[in-house]
């Protein structure tokens, strides 16, 4: 915005500065600003913020963010006899979680979208019961380390200084480098102690994401999000991304892409009325992929999205790899989304949907990969009032058509090992 505002004034005075010498504005030429000078000055730069804004607008990234209250609990204003934060709170409050598998499972998960940290640059994040400091080093490097400084426990990410490829305490000075943790410098000590350092995490970027590596064990990683799938997006231009908070389990966002009964009850009758088949099984060689191929054909429709679109049977196919817990690439036409699924507390998660497109050049294409993107979000709406108000079933009662979750809930469980963290809640309703 600032630069934005900024531009304009900078336009702003050389159109006027034109439009004085050339005559086109009436002025002295013993006084520098005059009552029509200014008037133009000021009109021009209203103009050109509106000219500069509406064509952001329309041709720079679309973004936006969920509403709790109204994505996941319905709630648009606030019931009777109280705020509606309370009436969120008390949604949650009397939910039961049910046996609920442990909360952090084992994998890659996304802590920032690589745009949200610059280089020389650190960021904390909370997120599977970690506190981390993030930062992108003077070479671009991204280190993770944890947040607190072993010295007296300052937050590294808060007021911490990047120095090459290093963090500075922001309490005292002490410096540790991003790839081991080891301390390299305390400004008013003769000697650093050889044992001095910070815990650093393993850490990987990917598909426009600065990742985490989390382990119950301690084990190195075994495998990594597959990174062909960036040969693709660099052909593509990013829409956009919309991001949400959900109050539920990691398992039942993740367990939603192989779900494929759910699609014709959930989805079915969004935007326009469509019939979903599907499969879900395991990649033959990365038992880490999970891979859902479905499809759906569209009924006819009356509604207002046949005027248009008013093709009266359509077939389109999905191709979904799931890596790991914490990323799947959706595949649909030629487009991409590419879900982001972080654990920011025992039953809260942050989700990342990012759409990327072949096609983003023209006025035409880049009104309509809006329209996807929000159309996107309208569908996984009916999604978040799921997650969130739903009990864990750990033995469901199934039929046969219930195949493809089951097969998916024995995928999901190799990311459970035995110290995986368990959440065990009170009962909400006893006081």
């Amino acid at each position: 915005m600032a630069r934005r505002l900024f531009v304009s004034f900078v336009v702003a005075a050389l159109g006027a500065s034109f439009m004085s010498t050339s005559g086109l504005v009436a002025s002295e030429s013993s006084k520098i600003f005059t009552l029509p000078l200014l008037v133009t000055f000021g009109l021009l730069v209203g103009l050109t913020y509106l000219v500069g804004t509406a064509y952001g607008a329309i041709f720079g990234e679309y973004y936006f963010y969920g509403d709790e209250g109204r994505d996941s609990y319905l709630i648009r204003k606030a019931p009777a006899g109280m705020t509606r934060e309370t009436g969120i709170a008390e949604m949650k409050r009397s939910r039961k979680v049910g046996a609920i598998p442990p909360v952090y499972p084992n994998g890659w998960f996304a802590v920032l979208r690589s745009a949200e940290l610059k280089k020389m640059e650190t960021k904390y994040v909370h997120a599977l019961g970690l506190h981390l400091a993030v930062f992108r080093g003077e070479s671009g490097k991204v280190y993770i380390t944890d947040a607190y400084c072993p010295h007296l426990g300052a937050n590294l990410a808060i007021g911490g200084k990047v120095k090459g490829e290093c963090i500075e305490c922001p309490f005292h000075g002490w410096t540790y480098r991003g790839d081991d943790g080891k301390c390299v410098k305390i400004g008013y000590a003769e000697k650093v102690p050889d044992f001095v350092k910070v815990d650093t995490h393993r850490c990987h970027e990917v598909a426009g994401f600065i990742c985490v590596w989390f382990h119950a064990e301690k084990e190195e990683p075994s495998w990594y999000p597959l990174e062909g799938v960036e040969a693709k997006m660099s052909t593509m231009g990013k829409v956009g991304f919309f991001e949400a908070y959900v109050e539920c389990h990691a398992q039942d966002i993740i367990e939603n892409g192989g779900d494929i009964p759910h699609l014709n009850v959930v989805h079915g009758p969004q935007i326009y009325e469509k019939h979903y088949t599907g499969t879900f099984e395991q990649h033959e060689t990365k038992k880490h992929i999970g891979i859902t191929a479905s499809s759906f054909v569209r009924k006819d429709s009356k509604g207002l999205w046949s005027y248009f679109s008013p093709a009266k049977k359509e077939k389109r196919e999905q191709y979904q790899e799931q890596h790991g817990p914490g990323l799947s690439f959706v595949h649909f036409g030629k487009e991409l989304l590419v879900i982001a699924n972080t654990p920011v507390g025992p039953l809260r998660q942050k989700v990342t949907f990012t759409l990327y497109s072949p096609y983003t050049k023209g006025l035409k294409n880049a009104i309509v990969n809006k329209l996807r993107l929000y159309f996107n979000f309208l569908v996984l709406q009916g999604d978040f009032v799921i997650w969130a108000n739903k009990t864990y079933l750990s033995k469901p009662q199934y039929v046969k058509e219930d195949s493809p979750t089951v097969a998916h809930r024995r995928w999901f469980s190799q990311f459970y090992t035995e110290h995986s963290p368990r959440y065990n809640p009170p009962d909400p309703l006893q006081w």
